[in-house]
């Protein structure tokens, strides 16, 4: 017997919802997507889709949403807003000087730190002029992520900023969705413990749809972080000790 050594195709967004509605039991398993009264039961589905994936942000960051954003910045302005799809900006930036229009092949970058928004209120010299930013300051307080960068910089140049983006929308259905493969079982799960709840299915059908559904979550979510190597340390008190 021949093994099968081809991963198999990504599904579309509307299989996805599909796929939810037979496991919350809304539509037999004989349902196909040009069946009839799909099309409103689809739209739903896609809808609660995308409130869910925009939720997944609060479940920490993960690797598949991680990049970097290339800020430029111009003499005498230290305020940017960053794109919308921005979901939040992390760690520190790195500037990049004016005479590498290359940034991805650059010598000479300098680090500029985050800082949280108490340290950038106490700054005494907000207005303070360098030739690039030494600090700069995220703030979160509406839909579109602001940076402030201090000092004033007097040359323009870029920034390398490590950010974290919104993910991709389902309403194109014959998409696929913006997450990786290993993600797809748990969306069903948790979509049809959504598509459940809102057709007043059983208590004890809700229940079983949600515990699935949060121990696949989990599962995705230990695994989506950075993997990266990790070396134990071992601290202890010593005669030599402070």
């Amino acid at each position: 017997m021949t093994i099968s050594t081809i991963p198999s195709a990504p599904i579309s967004i509307n299989q996805l919802v599909l796929l939810a509605l037979k496991r919350a039991a809304v539509v037999p398993i004989e349902a196909r997507l040009s069946g009839a009264n799909m099309t409103a039961k689809l739209e739903h589905g896609r809808q609660t889709l995308d409130i869910m994936l925009d939720g997944l942000a609060t479940e920490g960051f993960m690797a598949r949403t991680m990049g970097f954003y290339d800020l430029p910045i111009v003499a005498g302005e230290n305020t940017y807003a960053l794109p919308d799809t921005v979901l939040d900006v992390i760690e520190d930036a790195m500037y990049v000087p004016p005479e590498n229009p290359d940034t991805k092949h650059t010598s000479g970058e300098l680090i500029c730190q985050q800082m949280d928004l108490s340290t950038w209120q106490t700054l005494t010299t907000k207005g303070s002029i360098s030739t690039r930013p030494q600090l700069y300051v995220a703030e979160r307080s509406g839909a579109t992520i602001k940076v402030k960068f201090w000092p004033v910089p007097s040359e323009s140049g870029v920034m390398r900023m490590k950010t974290v983006r919104l993910l991709g929308g389902s309403g194109t259905g014959t998409k696929s969705p913006d997450l990786q493969r290993y993600w797809f079982d748990a969306l069903v799960w948790m979509l049809a413990h959504y598509i459940a709840v809102d057709s007043s299915m059983s208590a004890e059908k809700i229940a079983m749809l949600q515990a699935t559904a949060e121990q696949k979550k989990a599962a995705c979510v230990r695994y989506s972080f950075e993997h990266t190597s990790q070396q134990a340390t071992l601290a202890y008190p010593s005669q030599w000790s402070s």
